[in-house]
């Protein structure tokens, strides 16, 4: 038996562009180098033998030098032999960030336990012989797990075998009656793997971002580390610790090593029962995620003028414990007939009162007038309030 950690995507160096806050963007680039240490804590503490990456190490195929060199240096103390294939974000070939003397140096230097797989041809442990099908550009006609069909894997010995391949496994288009015809790129053909699967022992994949069995010996090792909201019931934030043996069935464990949660949650307001549920709502779906949190809401039904006012100081505090609120605010004005009352008939202040009426009155119309009745008559409200606080 032979036991391994087969991860996939780490895309290091991701901008995260649609975060807005630079310090942001800075926390998740750097937590995903952080996950690397925590993958050799699980290597440690299960005893795997060695460490697959099934392709995007890095985001680009040109990440900058100083990135090269401490993903190098994390990698350099993982306590076992690190193999990585090429993806899709940094494919191999010609002119690749794999050939450059930057990265021969430093690899040498800070990671001499890492091997890049760039070539399709098997390599041979003494517990496992690797099968790579790196990618050598963006966008592979064919199918990168092709020559393995014109392999004698049958004349191995009993060490089990490991395809290690980057792409999907879903095919979106037609597929063509010539394996030679342009198709999808970076499509994976598990079918045509089927008659090789007896001398098969695991296939290694990545692509996809979430933990997946995508076939009989074949899994998504997904993303160490979460980068996206969820739109599946994949789970991302994961490694693969496999047990494998010449002709079983691997055994194959999600392990959790993420640490930024992305939470995605939807609440609907009546005006009674005010914004307080949303509170209650975030502080449980955080859990002990601390301000490790990327959160989007979807916001609807209504709330009165007061319930305006409790909402958007709870929106300024989850924006203040959060690395990115993303707020979807579908929420309508209603407010209560004592509220109405305190801002339109204010004998002492005519001025106030007027500018009430004429809002209410266009709170009751449709489309745009209404929308920005409801924003001024919200700032009115705050208006008031302030006076009456400062009286």
């Amino acid at each position: 038996m032979t036991t391994f950690i087969h991860t996939a995507d780490w895309q290091l160096g991701k901008p995260f562009s649609r975060v807005d806050d630079p310090d942001g963007q800075a926390l998740l680039r750097q937590e995903r180098l952080s996950a690397i240490d925590r993958i050799g804590e699980v290597a440690r503490e299960r005893q795997a033998s060695f460490i697959v990456v099934a392709g995007d190490v890095f985001d680009s195929h040109l990440p900058p030098p100083r990135l090269i060199s401490t993903a190098l240096e994390r990698i350099g103390q993982l306590p076992v032999s690190v193999y990585i294939i090429p993806g899709n974000h940094d494919y191999g070939g010609p002119g690749s960030l794999w050939l450059s003397d930057h990265m021969q140096r430093e690899q040498q230097a800070l990671a001499p336990n890492l091997t890049v797989l760039l070539h399709a041809e098997p390599l041979e442990r003494d517990d496992a012989i690797l099968l790579p099908c790196p990618l050598q550009h963006k966008k592979a006609a064919t199918d990168p797990t092709a020559w393995l069909r014109e392999l004698d894997i049958a004349a191995f010995d009993d060490r089990p075998r490991i395809v290690l391949a980057h792409g999907s496994t879903v095919n979106f288009q037609a597929e063509g009656d010539s394996e030679d015809e342009p198709g999808q790129a970076n499509f994976i053909n598990l079918e045509r793997l089927t008659p090789l699967l007896p001398e098969i022992d695991y296939i290694a994949l990545g692509d996809w971002h979430g933990f997946v069995q995508a076939g009989e010996k074949a899994w998504y090792a997904g993303s160490h580390e979460t980068d996206r909201f969820p739109k599946t019931d994949q789970r991302p934030g994961h490694v693969a610790l496999v047990d494998v043996r010449r002709g079983g069935s691997p055994q194959v464990e999600a392990v959790p090593i993420g640490t930024v949660r992305w939470i995605e949650h939807s609440e609907t307001f009546v005006a009674s029962a005010g914004p307080g549920q949303l509170n209650t709502s975030l502080e449980r779906l955080r859990g002990d995620a601390g301000s490790k949190l990327m959160l989007k809401l979807h916001l609807d039904g209504y709330l009165s003028l007061d319930g305006h006012d409790a909402l958007q100081t709870i929106l300024a505090t989850w924006a203040a414990r959060t690395i990115h609120l993303r707020v979807d605010n579908q929420v309508a004005l209603q407010p209560s007939d004592d509220e109405l009352a305190a801002l339109t008939t204010r004998s002492d202040d005519p001025l106030i009162s007027g500018v009430a009426q004429s809002l209410t009155e266009a709170l009751a119309a449709e489309g745009e007038e209404a929308e920005l009745a409801a924003i001024a008559l919200t700032l009115l409200h705050q208006h008031v309030r302030q006076l009456e606080a400062t009286a």
